[in-house]
């Protein structure tokens, strides 16, 4: 029995996805129901819902994101922690996202440059879709896959062009005041003929002084934006379409480098410039003959993550006996100073999927392979010291002009992974159960081969017309992380140690019921989920360059979700917990997991007033906690509430033209998110606290 392909519609948007089986579909489990002919007809899950109506190109510009914290907000079991867009880390029940995969148009986002800034790079403003899966119980969404995968989708032309239009262009300008944020964002588009279609789209924004409640303005992250995206798409026939996308993301100013630490630490400092940059290209063909066993998916790409960081002098030097200068991270016995050139730490990664879906009977048949090469390098000249005394090392002999090595090759990582997934249909049940068998295999500075075959399982029960029961099973397996990017050194004085797959098992069970009628809604449901996943031999990249496995980590936790919607009105509220503990593989002790212990929720709405306006509303509560560290000592969290409104007006007398207008944090509360450094673990003084109200404007004019 054959799954028929579905619509979701949010007309108040004009927002049409696919549900199945569209590469943007939101893909977790299927709340399902028969039709008059008996195939089965594919809904949302509540999750999926809310997936489809916040995070989407009309959403996003109306509520004017324009960073990683912004499409993310609204999410379960998601935190963006950071007041500086360089600064946003995100975590996913309980860990940080270097346990998850994230893509960009297929495309992975390997590594970690540096500890003290984020790494998931995307523009809002590029963003057409994304599809979200908590946990790792699917076989389909990539090696290492732990608590949980993010895929992006940038526009199409498609997205932009108005009807029968064969060309068009749009201008935008934003401003928002918490960050002294100044934009403009520019896009053309135009589809050639039947066949070729092009769009470019550039991204400009400046960040000046933070705004923190109580608090001096933060004057040491300031930075500006490039970020722009061109696409190509070729459709020969009507078996065939190919993409070809090129990205380019640039965030950098002369600031502090630790981007989640408190700006109060470096008020007083003058800084140098650094940035954090990503190029993307990806190449991705679609195949679909109209066959029940050929439906082939592909993508090859090229992704370089890099940071610059500007000249400067050190004072961290001291002379080795065997006459090579080093970095000495002890400021007790500082003598030496070295001039530092210009170095650009990058993390390269190339790669592709190759995926075909295939019918067979009642069974949908997933089955393909992936594989990628990731990469470290410091690109530097020498640098050399400028004063040499060697009173560090005890020696009287100067070394002042002595050339310091800063260019380094570090880790390599290659990895292939081949999977095989089938759903099939029996009476009230959907089963889906797959299997992948990955290798990980270290290569450059370091050494060994991990390798792993793991088994996956969803279940579902269609217990009544309206009540869907769910479980799922998903081994784990994560080859070892490259350190971060900005550590990397000479290569002789790194030691690795015995370094072990993050191994374990995810487990969930939970239920959607279909409040629809219930309620006399359009669409209503309320899903709930309740996980539990261990991660044997956990590692994080940071200041790891041994490659040592730290911790037997165990986290469990909870998920709500409820979306209604009727007519031009649709509400959202979510509620999500976990809690952790890890086990030091060196001492045997066990501690509470720092990024635990939450308790989340989220909650808006929005409505459609008339044709012209829409408006809403998201809050936030988070609520006070406390645990007891490794230390034995009391952490104590405070709780807070967040509320954002905002509003759309489209004209009818001038449809080309949008105004979006908005206010975050309306009532002007000093927080920090409880994932974020410093407050995680008790510290104000690092306590990086996010900005206060922020009053945001854009106008927008197609041509």
């Amino acid at each position: 029995m054959r799954v028929s392909n579905t619509t979701y519609n949010e007309t108040d948007n004009n927002m049409k996805l696919k549900v199945l089986p569209s590469a943007i579909a939101i893909a977790l489990t299927s709340f399902s129901a028969f039709s008059d002919d008996g195939s089965m007809v594919v809904t949302a899950t509540a999750l999926d819902q809310l997936v489809q109506t916040e995070i989407n190109a009309t959403t996003l510009e109306q509520k004017q994101a324009s960073d990683i914290k912004d499409i993310l907000n609204t999410m379960p079991s998601v935190t963006v922690d950071g007041n500086a867009r360089y600064s946003r880390k995100v975590f996913i029940r309980g860990m940080e996202d270097k346990f998850a995969v994230v893509t960009i148009d297929g495309a992975r986002q390997e590594g970690q440059l540096f500890h003290h800034s984020g790494d998931q790079t995307i523009d809002p403003s590029l963003l057409k879709v994304a599809k979200i899966e908590l946990g790792a119980n699917s076989a389909l969404n990539g090696s290492g896959v732990v608590n949980g995968s993010f895929s992006y989708e940038t526009k199409d032309p498609d997205d932009l062009l108005q009807g029968d239009d064969k060309f068009g262009a749009r201008i935008k300008t934003s401003y928002q005041s918490a960050y002294e944020r100044k934009g403009v964002d520019v896009a053309v588009y135009t589809k050639l003929n039947d066949k070729l279609q092009f769009m470019a789209i550039a991204n400009y924004s400046e960040d000046g002084d933070l705004h923190i409640p109580n608090k001096d303005d933060v004057s040491s992250k300031q930075g500006e934006l490039k970020s722009g995206l061109a696409k190509v798409v070729f459709i020969p026939n009507n078996s065939n379409e190919f993409k070809l996308m090129i990205n380019h993301y640039s965030d950098g100013g002369k600031r502090q480098l630790s981007g989640e630490k408190s700006g109060a630490l470096y008020a007083d400092k003058e800084h140098n410039y650094n940035s954090i940059n990503r190029d993307t290209v990806t190449l991705q063909h679609a195949y679909n003959p109209d066959n029940d066993l050929v439906n082939l998916k592909s993508n090859v790409y090229y992704n370089r993550q890099y940071m610059n960081v500007a000249a400067s002098i050190d004072s961290k030097y001291y002379k080795n006996k065997d006459g090579t200068w080093a970095r000495n991270p002890d400021k007790s016995y500082l003598k030496d100073s070295a001039d530092v050139p210009e170095q650009e730490f990058n993390i390269k990664t190339i790669g592709g999927d190759i995926r075909n879906v295939s019918w067979v009977g009642d069974h949908e048949l997933t089955y393909g392979v992936e594989g990628y090469i990731a990469e470290q390098s410091v690109d530097s000249e020498d640098g050399k010291l400028l004063t040499g005394n060697g009173k560090a090392a005890n020696l009287t002999e100067s070394g002042k002009g002595d050339a310091i090595k800063y260019a380094f090759d570090g880790g390599k990582v290659s990895a292939y992974g081949l999977y095989l997934q089938d759903s099939f249909e029996i009476n009230d049940f959907r089963l889906t159960s797959g299997l992948r068998y990955d290798v990980h295999q270290l290569g450059g500075m370091y050494s060994g081969t991990l390798d792993q075959l793991s088994p996956k399982f969803k279940g579902e029960y269609q217990a009544t017309n309206d009540l869907r029961l769910r479980v799922g099973y998903g081994r784990l397996f994560k080859g070892a992380s490259l350190p971060e990017a900005l550590m990397i050194g000479d290569p002789s004085k790194v030691t690795q140690g015995d370094t072990k797959a993050m191994t374990g098992n995810n487990y969930e069970t939970g239920f959607d019921y279909d409040l629809s009628n219930l309620l006399g809604a359009d669409n209503s449901i309320i899903g709930f989920t309740a996980y539990k996943y261990n991660l044997d031999n956990q590692m994080h990249p940071t200041k790891n360059t041994s490659l040592t496995n730290k911790y037997d980590a165990e986290v469990w936790g909870i998920e709500t979700v409820f979306t209604y919607k009727l007519e031009d009105l649709s509400i959202y509220a979510n509620h999500s917990y976990s809690d952790g503990d890890q086990k030091d593989l060196k001492d045997n002790t066990t501690s509470h997991m720092n990024k635990t212990g939450i308790h989340n929720i989220k909650a808006g709405f929005n409505y459609g007033l008339s044709e012209e306006i829409v408006f809403g509303w998201d809050s936030r509560f988070v609520l006070g906690n406390e645990y007891t560290d490794e230390e034995n000592e009391k952490i104590s969290r405070p709780g807070f509430g967040v509320h954002n409104m905002w509003a759309a007006y489209n004209p009818t007398f001038a449809k080309d033209l949008t105004i979006n207008l908005g206010v975050d944090n309306l009532f002007n509360k000093q927080y920090a998110e409880h994932t974020g450094f410093g407050i995680s673990w008790g510290s104000d003084k690092y306590t990086s606290y996010e900005v206060g109200r922020n009053f945001k404007a854009s106008l927008a004019y197609a041509f």
